[in-house]
């Protein structure tokens, strides 16, 4: 019998976007999800709260992550994007379980831009590259046409997951293995 790698996809999303990518991807790897807890709020953050968490750098306390993370062989954390900047959740996420974490892949959504400084402030948080990196849109989320780059992006992970790493630049510029 052979040994498979397991995958875990971790998103935080006030608004549901986020979570909407989050699921689908989890469906597409066939693999776990858990979505970060703002502990804060009993329901959405307001976006003044979030504007201020990145304003002030401010890292909320967070749910504990029920996953036991050591049982994974990659973390595929998604974000929503704060200022071109990771959600304070996922920042706080970073800080309190980055250095226990196995292999990394990072996705994003955002209004209209942000993700290269969003994965540099990621991946400066957690001290080292991701496996791959994607961003999604607002345009392409609303009209659907994201999900093309959703499944090359499941298919990237999948593919990494049996084959040896070897470093070569992402296209937004972070380090990726391939």
């Amino acid at each position: 019998m052979a040994l498979t790698k397991r995958t875990l996809v971790v998103y935080y999303s006030r608004s549901g976007t986020t979570a909407h990518v989050g699921h689908a991807l989890a469906r597409r790897l066939d693999t776990d999800e858990v979505m970060i807890q703002d502990q804060r709020a009993h329901g959405r953050v307001s976006v003044w709260r979030a504007a201020l968490d990145r304003l002030l750098n401010t890292l909320p306390p967070i749910a504990p992550i029920a996953a036991p993370l050591e049982n994974y062989d990659l973390i595929v954390l998604g974000t929503p994007v704060w200022g071109a900047r990771a959600a304070a959740p996922v920042r706080r996420f970073l800080k309190d379980y980055g250095p226990s974490l196995p292999a990394v892949a990072f996705f994003c959504t955002m209004g209209g831009s942000g993700a290269a400084n969003t994965f540099e402030d990621m991946q400066a948080r957690l001290g080292k590259p991701p496996r791959a990196s994607c961003s999604f849109d607002a345009k392409a989320l609303d009209n659907g046409s994201y999900l093309g780059a959703l499944d090359d992006f499941a298919m990237q992970l999948t593919d990494d997951a049996h084959s040896p790493p070897s470093r070569q630049p992402a296209p937004n510029g972070i380090p990726m293995h391939r």
